[in-house]
């Protein structure tokens, strides 16, 4: 039904009580303009092909404006990836909540503040996400072998890790020390763990640690801490339950989720440390690094960032409001 139609329609159906003929008659009469209408009409297309010039149709269009902004970024991914139309992530999902974890009744279902960002950057840049997990000394070798191509699991950005790698800065991390909250006389500061069976996670920045303070242990006459690795959170934390360890020395922001969710088993003791920037990791010197920056940083600005930081509860000493380009300047 064309819109003159509908309209006889309309005034028949809401005007039954009108004198017979009264709607054939208002539809049949010729339709005039005044003076008055036609020069505001005339004025109104003079005002839009002039906003129309100038270029200010872009404002009506904030999602055209968004768009550009993702090309732009897109425009700097390399070859093979954009072809492919993937972003291959490697992540350790056993190093836990808020960082990376896989949704409990699930075998690939990955959740966490590592996995969120990264596949709203895919989004940005029109690739669809790929996860890989495996363990957390496993991360760097499989970029090497290029198995994957970026490397998002709450790692830190460190000189030593520059010679191999890329890093695009998201948030800050550190590191903490985790007790059973029964336990009593327990090392309140980092310096007194010598003679302490203390556990770490093979291949993390706090396993190079936990050696240098044993020999600082030795030197100063004192017994060495007895370190042990194991290659998950998961091995760990039942190992200082049981009490096969004494201490936990892990990330700052997964260890004191844990103590929050579970005071009655754990507690975090003395100050943090190891506080730096972690990282996400690309091959070096790959166009990828760019272009995963600018759509992080596009994030940050569009309120992404901060509503996947508030959802997975990540500390505020760790939010950043600007990601930055292989930023640490120091090892720890």
């Amino acid at each position: 039904m064309t819109p003159s139609r509908l309209w006889l329609k309309t005034c028949r159906e809401q005007s039954p009580e009108a004198r017979p003929g009264r709607c054939e008659i208002a539809f049949a009469r010729p339709f005039r303009w005044t003076q008055r209408e036609i020069a505001l009409l005339s004025k109104s297309i003079l005002i839009a092909a002039f906003l129309t010039a100038a270029g200010f149709a872009g404002w009506a269009s904030p999602s055209a404006a968004q768009e550009a902004k993702a090309s732009a970024a897109a425009e700097k991914l390399p070859a093979d990836i954009k072809a492919s139309g993937k972003l291959k992530l490697g992540t350790s999902a056993s190093v836990g909540l808020p960082w990376s974890s896989i949704k409990e009744g699930t075998t690939d279902e990955f959740i966490g503040f590592d996995h969120d960002l990264t596949a709203a950057i895919a989004k940005k840049l029109g690739l669809t996400l790929e996860v890989s997990n495996m363990g957390f000394d496993a991360l760097i070798p499989s970029l090497d072998a290029k198995r994957v191509d970026i490397v998002v699991s709450g790692m830190f950005d460190t000189l030593e890790r520059q010679k191999k790698v890329d890093f695009i800065d998201y948030a800050i991390g550190g590191s903490i020390m985790l007790q059973r909250t029964a336990m009593e006389n327990g090392p309140a500061e980092r310096d007194q763990l010598c003679g302490f069976k203390v556990a770490a996670l093979r291949g993390s920045l706090e396993a190079a640690n936990a050696g240098d303070i044993s020999d600082k242990c030795q030197a100063a006459g004192k017994k060495p801490l007895d370190l042990k690795i194991f290659p998950d959170a998961g091995a760990a934390l039942p190992a200082l339950l049981s009490g096969q360890v004494d201490v936990m020395v892990g990330d700052l922001e997964y260890l004191a989720l844990m103590a929050s969710e579970h005071p009655d088993q754990f507690k975090t003791a003395g100050e943090t440390f190891n506080a730096g920037v972690a990282g996400m990791s690309v091959h070096k010197g790959s166009s990828l690094g760019p272009a995963v920056l600018d759509a992080l940083n596009e994030l940050m600005q569009d309120g992404t960032y901060d509503k996947i930081f508030t959802q997975y509860h990540m500390p505020e000493s760790a939010h950043l409001t600007k990601a930055t380009f292989n930023t640490a300047t120091v090892d720890k």
